[in-house]
């Protein structure tokens, strides 16, 4: 692994994007939401994203100016429309609006169709939990399709992620989670390594469970499984529909129209706890009590008990303490880039 202080990535990062055309703003989001993935522990959505969206931006897969559209606004509720613009940058601005309207109202629903990756989605969730509010967030790409139905060989969704924050009257719970058993991306950087999956979490072109990620590149492809493995992807895949309905189709942005990869459609809910029930502290103080009943009972031989976010928030701890810890080759894939766009090499200010 190779270290770089917090703020190196961030300086190298937004220097890589404004070389490659974003404005200064747009290019401060990205490299915010890509750090903030590292930081977190989403390594295959942090900076090794980067050559992608540089990639994307040579080639117009992600817009450097545009506007938002917006589609629909019924104060409570909105949808908005972007042409590809970056999607950390767009991100930013509609967790903003949502984060605005729900000191309004209670709840606050809203739709995002055709923005650029937004990348990992749990660095958006501690907005939420700054300010003690619930909140749910589904993305899907309808231009890949990577998973099948239950009984099927030919893909037809992807690893539509789910992610929420549940506020406590502590740290907060951040749930992160695709709904197949291992991402494209990961699937992609076991094959590029030549090492097989830890587990079947594949089904090759026959239906076949297998740890072999190259069954995804055979003709015709194999398919990530559903979050339930072999047994029970059923389930995974009716959460992976969940998401198809909310964050494409309610988007506008469904799988009906021919789609370029890369263009996402996100939904957003922001629920005031303090509208429901008995009020905010009785919330809280249930969801508290619920942790702590958690972590009170006794761990299984050799295993921690461990509830979603905790370990990446303790890794955001560490790492900004101690720097950014990355894949020993992706500092030198940086600088190849860098002096691609005729810079001295990433974070050449450091």
């Amino acid at each position: 692994m190779a270290l770089l202080p917090v703020t190196t990535a961030l300086a190298g990062a937004a220097e890589l994007l404004e070389a490659a055309g974003l404005d200064a703003d747009k290019a401060a989001a990205v490299a915010r939401r890509l750090v903030d993935a590292d930081l977190l522990g989403h390594g295959t959505h942090g900076l090794r994203m980067l050559p992608v969206y540089l990639d994307r931006l040579s080639d117009g897969r992600i817009a450097r100016s545009g506007s938002i559209d917006v589609l629909q606004d019924h104060g409570a509720s909105f949808s908005w429309k972007t042409h590809r613009l970056p999607g950390a940058w767009v991100m930013e601005r509609f967790v903003a609006e949502a984060l605005e309207r729900s000191t309004a109202h209670p709840v606050v629903t809203a739709t995002l169709a055709n923005c650029s990756h937004i990348g990992a989605l749990q660095p958006y969730l501690e907005a939420f939990a700054e300010r003690k509010l619930l909140a749910l967030l589904m993305v899907t790409d309808p231009a890949i399709a990577s998973v099948a139905p239950p009984g099927g060989v030919q893909p037809v969704t992807t690893t539509n992620p789910i992610a929420a924050c549940i506020p406590t009257q502590g740290a907060p719970l951040l749930v992160d989670l695709s709904t197949s058993l291992v991402s494209n991306s990961a699937a992609a950087r076991y094959a590029a390594a030549g090492e097989r999956l830890p587990g079947p979490w594949l089904l090759d072109n026959q239906g076949q469970p297998t740890d072999d990620p190259k069954v995804l590149d055979a003709t015709p492809p194999g398919t990530l499984m559903p979050l339930g493995g072999a047994e029970f992807g059923y389930k995974g895949f009716a959460f992976g529909l969940l998401v198809e309905a909310f964050a494409l189709a309610l988007a506008g942005f469904g799988r009906d129209a021919p789609r370029q990869r890369g263009a996402q459609g996100v939904f957003l809910q922001v629920l005031t706890p303090g509208a429901f029930g008995h009020g905010r502290d009785a919330f809280l103080a249930s969801m508290s009590h619920l942790v702590a009943q958690c972590h009170a009972g006794p761990s299984a031989q050799g295993a921690s008990i461990r509830l979603p976010g905790e370990r990446a928030l303790a890794r955001k701890r560490q790492q900004l303490e101690h720097g950014l810890a990355l894949d020993a080759d992706l500092p030198a894939l940086l600088d190849a880039w860098a002096r691609r766009l005729g810079l001295q090499g990433f974070a050449s200010s450091r």
